[in-house]
């Protein structure tokens, strides 16, 4: 095979860059078909990329025996029955945005389809196992660095400057810990080698009043207990003053190893009689960017060697599990047991 044939369903922020992506800096794909059902969005893409088959219809493209593999970056709530088609019909290599699903229900019913469908690929948009800071990270605290994992700490805060954007999303997202925590989650677990066992978490509506109507909140603090006995602290805004600012920290018995500490947008610092400055990131766009084209090389390169992709089913569904968990503890503020 010398070039993975793809369609990508849903060509709204991720879906255009996984397609842009798949265009022109993954020599080794091709991007055979595109879905949206935003006209706009297709004739953008269909002029600028010319893939060969343009449609509205998902079905189509996954229908489409020309395809080696499906990327799906629809909506969110959309994911989980898009999966499980794609497994009822056969296809054996998909890459979905996250989360899978929205409940434990969508969670096993997809579970189910894509273990009925036997050697089915499927990769989960957890972009940030592919940044490589976190990937050196993970080394260090497998070798040893750090000694025995004490605590893993994450900080996730969106900038203010998208709160239009978040309220009239908020009803499709799932809220937010859905939206915005399970890529801390699934970085935690990943680091420190571990499930979760039990949640605690507070949170509200602090500055986006719009934000209660629909059910929603703008800020939460997440207390995690992982199996290995690791403390795991998640806290996440969606009014950040400053810009776009992750921070990932692991601390243990010899030692401590931090990601992010100034959200910094480049290497450039400013220096006058004010004092100094460092910009900040905007968007999470252009401070993960590198990672979306890591993540769906990766995808191209499962299906060309025929192996399982690094973060799969299992991966999709523990994050969308402990969203569950996790969601109930914010909103009931008390400790959650996962798997009971």
């Amino acid at each position: 095979m010398d070039k993975v044939r793809l369609g990508v369903i849903g060509l709204g922020r991720l879906g255009r860059k996984h397609a842009e992506n798949i265009r022109y800096r993954i020599p080794n794909a091709e991007l055979r078909a595109v879905c949206s059902i935003v006209q706009q969005e297709l004739d953008s893409v269909s002029a600028e990329m010319d893939p060969k088959r343009v449609t509205k219809s998902y079905r189509e493209v996954l229908e489409s025996e020309d395809l080696d593999g499906i990327v799906i970056a629809s909506s969110s709530p959309q994911h989980a029955a898009m999966i499980c088609e794609a497994a009822r019909i056969g296809r054996k290599n998909v890459y979905t945005e996250k989360p899978i699903g929205m409940s434990m229900e969508e969670i096993q019913k997809i579970k189910a389809a894509v273990d009925a469908n036997a050697g089915m690929k499927l990769q989960v948009g957890y972009n940030r196992r592919f940044d490589k800071s976190l990937r050196c990270a993970k080394k260090e605290i497998d070798r040893g660095f750090i000694g025995r994992p004490i605590q893993v700490r994450m900080i996730n805060r969106d900038p203010a400057s998208m709160a239009e954007f978040i309220i009239k999303f908020s009803p499709t997202s799932g809220g937010l810990v859905m939206d915005m925590l399970t890529h801390d989650f699934d970085c935690a677990r990943w680091l420190i080698g571990s499930e979760a066992k039990s949640v605690y978490g507070l949170g509200g509506v602090f500055v986006y009043e719009g934000l209660k109507a629909v059910g929603d909140i703008d800020n939460c603090s997440v207390l995690t207990e992982f199996e290995n006995g690791v403390i795991g602290q998640i806290e996440t805004s969606r009014n950040c003053s400053y810009g776009y600012h992750v921070e990932t920290e692991v601390y243990g018995s010899k030692g401590c190893i931090r990601v992010g500490t100034t959200p910094v947008k480049d290497r450039v610092t400013y220096m006058n009689a004010d004092g100094v400055v460092v910009k900040c990131a905007d968007w999470f766009f252009e401070y993960w960017e590198p990672t979306f084209l890591e993540e769906m090389q990766d995808f191209c390169n499962c299906i060309i060697e025929d192996r399982q992709p690094s973060v799969g089913l299992e991966d999709g569904y523990r994050a969308v599990e402990w969203a569950c968990a996790a969601t109930e503890a914010v909103k009931n503020r008390r400790i959650v047991q996962l798997g009971a």
